[in-house]
């Protein structure tokens, strides 16, 4: 795809005009000059724009639009219900992660050995969507992961309609995630991913509950934030 191999940027886009202000510094890092033609992501409705820059000064880069761009939009609802590590930085990870794989919607979820303060969580969302804005960027994705407020495991709320709802559980080992996602085709997927140590015996039964079916991602134990990424990249590509 075209637009993939050019330098791209947030900006404000008025008509067949085009500013950087705050991304700036990183135009400038990339050595981008007069004459060039880049991408420039709408700030407020991320929609993308071939230009060409005209001027650059100390506090912006003036551009003019060629064209509006064809977005490139994920094409499968996945759902990430993700417990908040007791690394709170790891997060930042997952949050990356989620977004170069295709995830609509991320939830952190305090379970029992999860992070657990809900209020330097709360904190911490803003940082989180930045963190989803850089990697929307870099990989040439034009729709925003949703991060959303945490909840707590007991407070997800029930499946709508036409959902599938599946979590990685180390003690399931005859059902696959793939065989899972297969079988059931679903229109949208929603993926509960335990904390550091797995969730408790109370906290599976709870999950099954709420609708998740617990499935395998295979013979290894992986870490939340490998488990995160590869569930998630698994069901976005399968489901394509």
């Amino acid at each position: 795809m075209f637009t993939l191999l050019m330098d791209r940027f947030f900006g404000k886009v008025c008509r067949d005009r085009a500013t950087i202000r705050n991304d700036l510094n990183h135009l400038k890092v990339k050595r981008v000059k007069t004459g060039d033609l880049v991408e420039v992501l709408d700030e407020e409705t991320f929609k993308p724009f071939l230009c060409q820059v005209e001027k650059i000064s100390k506090k912006e880069a003036q551009l003019s639009v060629v064209k509006e761009l064809e977005p490139n939009l994920p094409k499968v609802f996945v759902r990430l219900y993700q417990c908040v590590p007791v690394k709170l930085s790891t997060f930042d990870e997952i949050v990356e992660n989620a977004v170069q794989v295709g995830v609509s919607q991320l939830i952190p979820v305090v379970s029992k050995r999860s992070f657990q303060k809900v209020s330097v969580i709360e904190e911490k969302l803003d940082r989180w969507r930045r963190v989803a804005a850089e990697a929307l960027k870099q990989c040439g994705r034009h729709h925003p992961l949703e991060v959303l407020p945490p909840v707590r495991l007991e407070q997800i709320p029930p499946p709508s309609e036409g959902e599938l709802r599946l979590f990685p559980f180390e003690r399931e080992k005859s059902k696959l995630l793939k065989e899972e996602l297969l079988r059931e085709k679903p229109r949208e997927v929603s993926l509960l991913i335990g904390p550091e140590g797995g969730f408790s015996e109370e906290e599976a039964r709870l999950a099954r509950e709420k609708g998740f079916k617990p499935v395998s991602l295979g013979n290894f134990v992986l870490k939340a934030e490998t488990a995160a990424t590869v569930a998630a990249f698994t069901a976005y590509h399968l489901l394509l």
